[in-house]
């Protein structure tokens, strides 16, 4: 299933997803309950980013990461 990406420097991007979370490039984004729009395509489930989890910030068993 397509997901759309909410914030981070994936914002508005349309990825695959399977489970709670989509991996875009080095940033975890988290699903959450909201659907949304891109254009006039169909709905998609919204899943938004973990800045905690996104480089430069870095990566890892200091921030809960992996």
């Amino acid at each position: 299933m397509d997901v759309l990406l909410r914030g981070g420097p994936g914002d508005g991007q349309v990825v695959p997803a399977t489970g709670d979370v989509a991996l875009w490039k080095a940033c975890l984004y988290e699903i959450t309950g909201d659907y949304g729009h891109r254009r006039s395509g169909p709905s998609m489930r919204i899943y938004q980013h973990r800045p905690d989890c996104c480089e430069p910030h870095g990566r890892g068993s200091d921030d809960r990461c992996e």
